[in-house]
């Protein structure tokens, strides 16, 4: 006779009330300290951009995926339109950013997080520039790299908020370029990281949580 493997009913509700609670959650980060203005990468007039950003995994220090990435608005134009923008995370071993755009992903490859024909960002506050989520999913062992391309314009600048407590910058007014300039002097920025995932059984049959 076949027998039957009874499970108590307080650990099957509980499996269940820890599936409906789990999924994502998230941390935010804010990265540098506030120093002043600065129109790049969002310099309306000046018809395309290739900017790169770079951030040391101390100044993040959380897993997971990076589904929300957002500016701190300073001053100029509340409202700016900006066309064919592409925007890239990655992971990369630098330091410090060097002129040569390329060489910035330290050998890594760059995900692609964003590719849209227009973006209209507006506001005073924090501006979310509206990445795809769970597509770059940050390790926290290596430092990130961001990478913005835009090619047209309303005209208008957007300043924001930038550090000189972070890595450094590094962008050309040419979303082709192949080199630009460094400044080390970085981008005050706020992420989104989603570090819980979902669930998986343990050997024991219970439930667990999967953290990123």
């Amino acid at each position: 006779m076949r027998r039957f493997l009874r499970i108590p009913a307080l650990l099957v509700v509980g499996a269940v009330l820890a599936a409906a609670a789990a999924g994502a959650s998230g941390k935010v980060v804010t990265i540098g300290t506030r120093v002043n203005g600065n129109r790049v990468p969002w310099r309306g007039a000046g018809a395309a951009m290739r900017f790169q950003c770079l951030w040391l995994k101390s100044e993040i220090n959380v897993p997971g995926y990076i589904n929300v990435v957002e500016f701190a608005y300073h001053s100029g134009s509340s409202i700016g339109g900006f066309n064919n923008v592409r925007v890239s995370l990655c992971h990369t071993t630098k330091t410090r950013l060097e002129p040569t755009f390329y060489n910035n992903y330290g050998g890594k490859t760059p995900v692609q997080v964003m590719n849209k024909l227009s973006l209209v960002l507006s506001g005073r506050a924090w501006l979310d520039i509206g990445i795809d989520a769970d597509k770059f999913n940050y390790n926290n062992r290596d430092n990130l790299l961001m990478e913005i391309r835009w090619r047209g314009d309303s005209g208008n600048n957007i300043y924001c908020w930038r550090s000189d407590m972070t890595a450094g910058r590094v962008y050309a007014y040419n979303d082709e370029a192949a080199v630009g300039t460094v400044y080390y002097e970085g981008q005050y920025i706020r992420l989104h990281v989603a570090t819980m995932v979902g669930l998986e059984p343990t050997s024991l049959g219970r439930v667990k949580a999967l953290y990123r």
